[in-house]
């Protein structure tokens, strides 16, 4: 089974379409059971990873206060969170020969367990972005494209930081789908093929 990573910017529908992918193919999708099997293989509380999962992780001074309480980089709440996902991550992959993961540096943290297919996912259309956040969101329309700034902010800093890697930079994909002109169902099914999985 190949493994299928997903990047993407907020309100573009990318977790829309793993569910899709998963739906029609029956290849797992990994999403909040991540926090749960890293809490559990790692006693790490739930509460933390929830916290700083895929969280704005901030710049470099902030990064070395953070790290400056045990002055142990491997012990700051931003490591043990990384590394707990990370290891849940793998696990599930291997437990599964494979799966859907969304987010998280997984394109970067798999990449050793092939075959894998890199994806992102956005859309060239605020006003749909605004739309779907609005929909799903608890956030009003005035509010929802700052909202959706600061979300994809947060996205860009934690992948950066932890992969060295620039968030959204096609080098780091396989395939960038547009959902403001390729809709849900036909980027599933774009994906599938490149996978492989029809």
């Amino acid at each position: 089974m190949k493994t299928i990573t997903i990047d993407r910017t907020f309100g573009s529908g990318g977790r829309e379409i793993a569910l899709q992918l998963s739906q029609k193919t029956g290849v797992p999708f990994f999403d909040n059971e991540i926090i749960l099997k890293a809490a559990e293989d790692f006693g790490v509380d739930v509460g933390l990873l929830r916290n700083y999962d895929e969280n704005y992780v901030g710049s470099l001074i902030y990064n070395l206060s953070m790290f400056s309480t045990t002055g142990d980089y491997e012990q700051s709440a931003i490591y043990r969170t990384y590394f707990a996902v990370s290891e849940a991550m793998r696990r599930l992959c291997k437990e599964h020969e494979g799966g859907i993961f969304l987010g998280r540096c997984a394109d970067v943290i798999l990449a050793d367990l092939r075959p894998i297919l890199r994806t992102f996912i956005y859309s060239s259309s605020m006003e749909m972005r605004i739309d779907r956040t609005v929909s799903l969101e608890d956030v009003s329309r005035a509010k929802a494209e700052t909202f959706i700034q600061r979300k994809d902010k947060q996205r860009r800093n934690y992948y950066q930081f932890f992969t060295d890697n620039k968030w959204s930079a096609s080098v780091n994909y396989d395939i960038m789908l547009n959902t403001a002109s390729i809709d849900y169902d036909k980027c599933a099914d774009i994906i599938i093929a490149l996978a492989d999985l029809s």
